[in-house]
């Protein structure tokens, strides 16, 4: 049987709520999410404008019919939420939405397009994807001048997937037909929590009704997929009120779920320590029951799991596509994994030319500007990538993704002998088998049900960036 098709059952992956010492033991060390690898903080400043170009003239004449995601970072909101840790500007002055989108990204794009035609690239784009902040903050005139803008070097009628990140509280139905009339066709709606106690604590107030009023039938049948993100962890989250925010989510059906753990990091985001004021963040092991009762609920429900913290009913295409081990987890969540190459625009947005380049512009308005009134591209930082990256990734995704390592899928795909290519890791990660978080077999490594919780540990075992010493202490 392929390590896929097994079935584990909910009691089975609660397990882990039985021993606090083994979270304990696990959570010691920092890991990351591994939405790319290697992770952006080993990524070289001394990547820049230069270096970007000529990725793009050395990436495309080997890559022409490779699928392309086009991303937009729209980096403003009216409202701060305090779990957020997006780049963006809290700003209710529209003159600042529309100063960046007609004097510095409609900049960016044109340079883009120019540096395209002027070295014959011609980019396969297969999906669109606008993320924020929040991009239903344009109104309706700046929306379609950048699709407009878009249309110019992009083949809407190529297009698949084409996503617009919704915050619920910013639209209506009528705005959602204007998205759809504009080729949207993906929503991804930002909910977190539907507690009221929750959303006083992280600045969000918005009921289940809100949402529900929006998808209306007309919008479910233009929408085939809705996705809905959750985050765990959130103060005043206990397992009474998560039981009651997904059966409201439940009612509401949406296709695919991402159920993020929140990342609580006021050193930068100084803001972040409002949502503390009356209760603490939820410590590891009230975290992990949170999230269990959530999965449980979930599964019990119709829901079939896509990878560490995404959900998908069963006739979605992200279900499918872990089937047939596409499914791709990257920093727009759990995706079907048809366009794994980003090109993007925008503060802050980060790009990937697969197994070969990272690049990411400026986080700070300030410098993204200069450097677009220089006519520069805004970059602040990239990476070009070695072989043993792309095949490490590889092997981080299917742990992150599918709790699972064919040795033969990476044999074939690398002509590596994946034994002796990662005798140092498969010594390393025994510490996981004696604590039945994985098994060693002949010819693959399975996450257990208790396992598939600590999938960024071991998936850390092959990050040879992150020199830290691994678990060795005993229960």
């Amino acid at each position: 049987m392929n390590s896929f098709d097994q079935e584990y059952t909910v009691s089975e992956a609660g397990k882990v709520l039985h021993n606090a010492n083994l979270i304990k033991k696990y959570h010691a060390n920092l890991v990351y999410d591994y939405t790319e690898y290697p992770t952006k903080g080993h990524w070289k400043e001394t990547f820049g404008d230069d270096d970007y170009k000529k990725a793009i003239i050395d990436w495309y004449p080997k890559n022409k019919n490779k699928p392309i995601l086009f991303y937009v970072h729209t980096p403003f909101c009216e409202q701060l939420c305090n779990f957020c840790l997006c780049s963006k500007e809290i700003t209710r002055n529209y003159d600042r939405v529309k100063e960046y989108l007609y004097s510095y990204l409609a900049k960016e794009i044109d340079l883009l397009e120019d540096h395209f035609v002027k070295n014959k690239v011609n980019f396969n784009f297969k999906e669109i994807y606008f993320g924020g902040g929040s991009p239903t903050y344009y109104k309706k005139e700046e929306f379609k001048f950048l699709i407009d803008r878009l249309k110019k070097f992009i083949d809407f009628k190529n297009i698949g997937d084409f996503t617009v990140e919704i915050d619920p509280r910013r639209v209506d139905e009528e705005r959602l037909l204007f998205y759809h009339e504009m080729g949207v066709n993906r929503l991804s709606f930002g909910i977190q929590d539907f507690d009221p106690g929750v959303q006083e604590e992280i600045n969000r107030p918005q009921p289940p009704e809100l949402v529900d009023k929006l998808l209306t039938e007309k919008v479910r049948k233009l929408f085939p997929v809705i996705n809905f993100d959750l985050l765990i962890g959130l103060p005043r989250q206990n397992i009474k009120t998560i039981t009651q925010t997904i059966k409201d989510v439940v009612k509401l059906k949406p296709s695919q779920l991402q159920t993020m753990y929140v990342h609580y990091k006021p050193g930068t985001r100084k803001y972040m320590i409002k949502m503390v004021r009356n209760e603490p963040m939820l410590d590891f092991f009230d975290r992990k029951a949170v999230f269990q009762k959530a999965s449980e609920i979930l599964l019990n429900s119709g829901y079939t799991r896509a990878g560490f913290e995404s959900y998908s009913l069963p006739n979605d295409p992200l279900t499918q596509s872990m089937k047939d081990k596409k499914a791709v987890y990257n920093s727009l969540g759990t995706q079907k994994g048809e366009a794994t190459n980003f090109i993007a625009v925008g503060s802050s947005a980060h790009g990937v030319l697969n197994d070969e380049y990272y690049f990411q512009n400026y986080y700070e308005q300030p410098l993204y500007r200069q450097a677009l009134e220089e006519g520069k591209f805004p970059i602040y930082r990239g990476l070009k990538m070695t072989s043993d990256d792309v095949i490490r990734r590889e092997v981080i995704r299917h742990i992150r993704t599918f709790f699972n390592i064919e040795f033969d899928f990476f044999e074939k795909k690398y002509s590596k002998s994946f034994k002796d290519y990662f005798h140092k890791e498969l010594e390393n990660i025994k510490v996981f088998e004696k604590d039945d978080l994985l098994k060693i077999n002949e010819n693959n490594i399975v996450l257990t049900p208790l396992g598939e919780h600590f999938s960024p540990q071991i998936a850390n075992v092959f990050d040879t960036y992150n020199d830290q010493q691994f678990y060795n202490r005993a229960i």
